[in-house]
């Protein structure tokens, strides 16, 4: 029996990643699927045989084949696949397990599942979201990612040639390989760090006013973020940041997102930009109230 599991690397136009990161990231990875493995099924058999790549992104596509015939064999490879693919989700609140197994199987394949197969299945995929199952291998892969900035996300797929369907952005490597840590304030609240691109949806340009919240569209969706860099929020009152209001204004941010304990899981509660890095300039997004430039021509000079 055998199924693809591929790690699908997304990267930026043009760019190829370095050759060392993704070999290494790959390793990492199998060893992951191999742990998988072993915890849903001790005496089952795995091999990882590398079948090829894709163009202006990077599919590692790995045939998964178990070596030996056992009972309930089916149970467990589609574990190891979900296993497996729920370590690189990026919103893990928004893909369950049940919807994991729909998007990646069809219902043919869902009905060869017993109870038993599902409670299995539930209980590995529980396993690796609270870092008890493969949390090692899968820290590797986004340690080894992170040193590579033409990497701009990383998910899994069962199908090649395809895309995975909630990456993981490149700006929650360091937190999901363990180089920033959550800070955790109490029992039921912490703090997670982050690096994100933001594009700015509505700004609140009142100097004197305690609500510095602004909407900006991320990669998880659109959300409130409360500015806390003085600087940035004074310069932009002042107009000395030269924020010039136009469509599509984009900023990467360091990102303190507090979130709270419930039911298991940890729930974003407020985020707060604590220092805008760069202010990012396209020259394709024209202002929206600026008068249109007009064409230089050429003076002769007098004799």
């Amino acid at each position: 029996m055998q199924e693809t599991i591929s790690l699908y690397l997304d990267l930026k136009p043009g760019e190829k990643p370095d050759f060392e990161v993704v070999g290494l990231a790959a390793a990492a990875f199998a060893e992951a699927v191999k742990e998988i493995a072993f915890i849903l099924d001790p005496g089952v058999e795995v091999r990882l045989e590398f079948d090829s790549t894709t163009e202006n992104s990077l599919s590692l596509n790995a045939i998964f084949k178990t070596l030996k015939s056992r009972d309930g064999q089916r149970g467990t490879v589609i574990g190891v696949i979900l296993g497996t693919s729920i370590g690189f989700v990026s919103d893990i609140r928004t893909w369950s397990v049940g919807k994991l197994l729909d998007h990646h199987f069809s219902i043919e394949q869902r009905q060869q599942l017993s109870e038993e197969d599902l409670k299995r299945i539930a209980s590995t995929c529980k396993g690796v979201t609270e870092g008890r199952i493969a949390k090692t291998p899968i820290q590797k892969v986004y340690k080894q990612l992170d040193r590579d900035s033409t990497i701009t996300s990383v998910g899994a797929v069962t199908k090649p040639n395809t895309k995975p369907p909630a990456p993981v952005p490149n700006s929650e490597f360091p937190t999901r390989a363990g180089i920033l840590q959550p800070v955790q304030t109490s029992p039921t609240d912490r703090t997670r760090p982050s690096t994100e691109r933001l594009t700015l949806v509505s700004p609140v340009l009142l100097p004197d006013s305690p609500n510095r919240v602004w909407r900006f569209l991320s990669p998880f969706g659109e959300f409130s973020y409360t500015i806390k860099d003085e600087k940035f929020f004074t310069g932009t009152v002042k107009g000395s940041t030269h924020l010039t209001l136009k469509a599509g204004i984009q900023i990467t941010a360091k990102i303190n997102t507090i979130e709270q304990l419930e039911g298991g899981v940890w729930i974003p509660k407020q985020r707060h930009i604590t220092k805008v890095v760069i202010i990012h300039r396209s020259k394709k997004q024209s202002d929206l109230f600026s008068q249109p430039k007009k064409s230089k021509t050429s003076k002769k000079k007098k004799r």
